[in-house]
């Protein structure tokens, strides 16, 4: 595996959530040159549902180097808190890519990608 970008895990993570049964679609909420922002900070970059369940879900990317902000942090644990689906997909090196579920008692599951298989394979449990 090499160096995938920002777009490169967001497409995959898009198309992994989209096999599991996931309507997801990417939320750009970026600021506009020349206007205040008028969003909501800390919003991800995937959101969705289950299809089948209407479990809302909430994805943030993380390319190598870049991290979580307080806001983002906060949505996506409030979220997991409260029952919905919040994920952080991260490439932390050049063959590593993390993704971590936030659990709803404040814990975090974290899973590795293993791109043979194409899927996450569980790793371990820690405190946010």
């Amino acid at each position: 595996m090499t160096y995938k970008t920002a777009s490169d895990l967001t497409k995959m993570m898009l198309e992994y959530l989209d096999n599991l049964g996931y309507e997801v679609w990417r939320n750009n909420n970026l600021a506009v040159k020349g206007r205040s922002f008028i969003g909501k900070k800390g919003l991800p970059d995937i959101i969705g549902y289950h299809k089948n369940y209407g479990q809302f879900i909430a994805c943030e990317i993380k390319a190598i180097g870049d991290r979580l902000s307080v806001s983002q942090m906060g949505f996506l644990t409030h979220l997991g808190m409260c029952g919905g689906t919040s994920i952080v997909c991260q490439q932390v090196s050049d063959g590593t890519i993390n993704l971590t579920i936030f659990l709803d008692n404040g814990e975090s599951k974290i899973s590795t990608w293993d791109e043979y298989k194409g899927e996450f394979k569980e790793s371990g449990v820690s405190d946010c």
